[in-house]
């Protein structure tokens, strides 16, 4: 009994003194006891005298470490952010846009300053999303003859740099020159002439008349709350879209479309198994001068480059053609979207496809009836963002044309009574243009500034460099001297400041360091930085010790 005792106390001895080598192992303590003797005065004194430079220097590799070692590391591995301002979202893009009232006769002076002040009332009326707002003001010219108006046929783009100019000319019933059901004679150029009737009742109308023209029309007030709300990313509810007029939910589609600031049109001729003819090749050399005309009249708002190419033996009559009761070759609707796919798949481009748009033309022996989705027929179809499909036919130029203004959101739907004269583009349409393009390079450029200081702030691992930053800071410098109350919109500025800032947003370089986060910097430097760290911990604990025994 007494030996087994004997037994558990050696091995519990044992055990103590296997877990005190570690520790003495871990903290660097003397394991083995060292003989006793006796300590002479003078080493006491070494010793002493030696203390202040031991500490001197412990201290120095603390310092080193931490506060130098350390700083560093997080300097050399953190991701390098240069600092860039941004665009408030509160600030608002004021449009000053003024009215300009000319008249025929002298008879209607007498409406004049009555109709002025309704213009202004209704327009301000008008919903207007945030942050576009207008500051509407009136001027009236004065009277000019009927004939000098509709002879000014200027297409010549000219910015002014406090106002949006609109021109709208009264012509009295007795000089009205077009058809009377004619209310609203638009212009090819910048005037745009309105029938003022003698009845009293009919001048409410007609003033009535002008508040649409100007809205819906001149200004396409809609189409600007579309492009604020796509920025914004606002979405309409489809309470909303149920309240909105028939011709603006026919549209809505077509609005809310992104707009380039160059478009490239592929002119795709699609042949059959046949013999291509001389008259064919004399058409599409008329289509391929319409189509190049247009980008000329254009080249003020946006950059247009055309190009041609040919699909043969593509077999469209016994792929996507059928004929009907009436002997017909008809596109059906269905037939229409393979025949879009075929071609996307065979066009393959190395063009960016946000600006390529595709006019896909039938190049058959045999005219071709498009059907639409109630089985109707159409002289074409316009197809979102793509472009459109067009049979050969007379009209092919002139539906081509009126394809690529819808693409470009020129088209507008006009009431009954208004007439538009049969031209490819009217100044007061390029001047509408570059207008929209305007508000939607300003909010883009905006929009895209406020998304690089989000990512920022969201994502820990962006890196935006000093390039970036200053392309940013260029782009908010210019929505500061341009976007401001009482200044008319510079178009060409507001488009270097969307480039700029579509640059810095979409660099490549944001996504240096993405992928190299903060706990694979941590396990980079985990087997160097314990070792260092452990001996520095024990050898501040000693320096404590030696300063609290001092102090006691």
């Amino acid at each position: 009994m007494v030996e087994r005792e004997g037994e558990t106390v050696n091995a519990e001895k044992a055990e103590k003194s296997t877990k005190q080598k570690i520790t003495d192992f871990i903290l660097g303590r003397q394991t083995e006891e060292e003989e006793s003797g006796e300590i002479t005065e003078s080493f006491i004194k070494y010793v002493r005298s030696e203390r202040p430079y031991k500490l001197l220097a412990s201290f120095s590799f603390v310092i080193l470490v931490f506060l130098i070692g350390m700083p560093m590391w997080y300097y050399t591995t953190s991701t390098y952010r240069a600092p860039f301002p941004t665009f408030s979202a509160n600030r608002s893009v004021t449009v000053p846009i003024r009215v300009n009232v000319a008249i025929a006769s002298s008879q209607i002076t007498v409406d004049m300053e009555q109709l002025l002040s309704e213009i202004k009332q209704n327009m301000t009326t008008k919903e207007v999303v945030f942050p576009l707002k207008f500051d509407w003001t009136t001027e009236f010219i004065g009277i000019k003859t009927f004939e000098e108006l509709e002879q000014d046929h200027s297409v010549k783009v000219e910015d002014n740099k406090d106002f949006f100019d609109v021109f709208i000319a009264l012509v009295p019933e007795k000089d009205w020159s077009h058809y009377s059901a004619t209310r609203i004679q638009l212009g090819i150029g910048k005037w745009n002439f309105v029938q003022w009737p003698t009845k009293e009742e009919e001048k409410r109308k007609a003033s009535s008349r002008i508040t649409e023209l100007i809205s819906e029309i001149l200004i396409d007030i809609p189409h600007l709350n579309s492009i604020v709300r796509r920025d914004l990313r606002q979405k309409m509810q489809p309470w909303q879209i149920a309240a909105l007029p028939l011709s603006h939910q026919k549209r809505l589609v077509w609005d809310s479309a992104p707009l380039a600031t160059a478009y490239h049109i592929q002119i795709i001729h699609l042949h059959e198994n046949t013999e291509v003819s001389m008259d064919l090749l004399g058409a599409q050399e008329k289509t391929a001068k319409a189509f190049r005309k247009f980008a000329e009249k254009v080249e003020g708002v946006t950059k247009v480059e055309v190009s041609f190419e040919h699909l043969w033996d593509f077999e469209t009559t016994t792929q996507f053609l059928a004929k009907d009761v009436q002997e017909r070759w008809t596109l059906t609707h269905s037939a229409m979207e393979e025949l879009v796919k075929k071609v996307d798949a065979q066009m393959q481009t190395s063009l960016e496809q946000g600006t390529v748009l595709r006019f896909v033309i039938l190049e058959t022996v045999e005219p071709v009836i498009f059907l639409d989705e109630t089985g109707e027929d159409v002289h074409g179809v316009a197809v979102a963002s793509w472009g459109a499909v067009l049979p050969r036919t007379e009209l092919t130029e002139s539906k081509a044309i009126s394809a690529m203004r819808i693409q470009m959101g020129m088209d507008a739907e006009l009431l009954p009574g208004w007439h538009r004269p049969p031209v490819a583009v009217c100044q007061w349409e390029i001047a509408r243009a570059r207008l929209r393009a305007s508000v939607d390079n300003a909010m883009r450029a905006a929009s895209a500034i406020r998304a690089l200081d989000q990512l920022a702030q969201k994502i820990s691992n962006i890196a935006i460099n000093d390039d970036v930053a200053d392309r940013a800071k260029r782009a908010v410098s210019i929505l500061d001297s341009t976007v401001k109350p009482g200044r008319m919109l510079d178009f060409e500025k507001l488009l270097e400041a969307r480039r700029l800032a579509d640059s810095a947003n979409n660099d490549h370089s944001l996504l240096a360091m993405l992928y190299f986060p903060m706990d694979q910097r941590t396990a980079v430097l985990i087997p160097l930085a314990v070792p260092i760290v452990l001996p520095i911990l024990k050898l501040m604990f000693e320096i404590a010790m030696v300063l609290i025994r001092g102090f006691l």
